[in-house]
């Protein structure tokens, strides 16, 4: 049967992985033959940096494996990136990227080029990330805001990223985000969902107030904040990430979520102690 290798660049594991995946794939680490696959045929046949290999892969790595009769990489192509953005939104703890596929069938052994690698701090799939990880594969999690989320670990400036975040979370909080006032829809809707005190909701919307602010300035005058938008942008991708996860793992819609979110504002209450849902990931600034 053809088989095919994915080494998840710049991962590593503090213990082997033997996770089975849909389409006949399996998720490992610390099993020497993908590794050694990977080191002999891609090591020297990368378009990128050669000593990049060396930096990104060794044998705690992540490796996506298939190993099935129908397999080609066009087809699956759209999975292998699937899989690549759900690891990366398991934790907040390095970024990973799938960059290239080695296929073999018999002695022949082919490599596919997907994408550049993905820049960014070592991705560890610890228990925790292993956890949230296994819980997404069966799962459809809101698909403009997942897309731009994943989108923004691709940019390297921070204004771009902060653009990025912004698109999803208007989708995740403004789905009627052509009537009325989105600014305030937003700094409403977002310090119910996240705060559990009048000081907390208070000082969620005065982030979201500013940071709305400078999404309006770059993109209609151009503006470039640099460096100083780091921590903005870090605090976006939390609220991102825990919304995208938040609505996953509790199965509801967007639409669903802004009417208990406008049902909230009126009673006063948040949004883990009304609804209760069985997971709940809350973001404090």
């Amino acid at each position: 049967m053809p088989l095919l290798i994915a080494p998840v660049f710049n991962s590593t594991t503090p213990h082997p992985v033997q996770i089975e995946l849909p389409n006949s794939y399996h998720l490992v680490s610390g099993v020497k033959k993908p590794y050694e696959i990977a080191s002999k045929f891609l090591r020297h046949e990368m378009d990128e940096n050669k000593r990049l290999f060396d930096q990104r892969v060794d044998p705690t790595s992540l490796f996506l494996v298939a190993d099935h009769a129908e397999m080609k990489v066009t087809d699956d192509r759209v999975w292998i990136e699937e899989i690549e953005n759900k690891l990366n939104i398991s934790t907040i703890q390095g970024t990973c990227s799938i960059p290239y596929v080695i296929t073999a069938s018999g002695n022949q052994f082919g490599i596919t080029y997907l994408k550049r690698s993905l820049d960014g701090t070592k991705y560890m799939f610890d228990d925790s990330a292993k956890n949230v990880f296994f819980s997404l594969i069966g799962r459809k999690l809101p698909g403009l805001a997942f897309r731009r989320y994943s989108l923004s670990l691709e940019k390297k400036s921070y204004e771009d990223q902060l653009l990025d975040l912004w698109i999803a979370m208007e989708s995740l909080f403004v789905p009627d985000g052509t009537k009325g006032e989105i600014t305030y829809k937003l700094r409403v809707r977002m310090a119910y969902y996240f705060g559990e005190s009048f000081e907390q909701r208070e000082k969620i919307a005065q982030f979201i107030k500013k940071s709305y602010n400078h999404r309006s300035e770059i993109v209609h005058s151009g503006k470039v904040f640099g460096d100083s938008l780091e921590n903005e942008v870090n605090v976006l991708r939390l609220m991102a990430r825990a919304t995208i996860l938040n609505a996953a793992m509790e199965g509801i819609s967007l639409q669903d979520m802004r009417v208990r979110l406008d049902q909230l504002i009126m009673t006063g209450e948040n949004y883990s102690d009304h609804f209760s849902p069985s997971f709940f990931e809350r973001i404090i600034l």
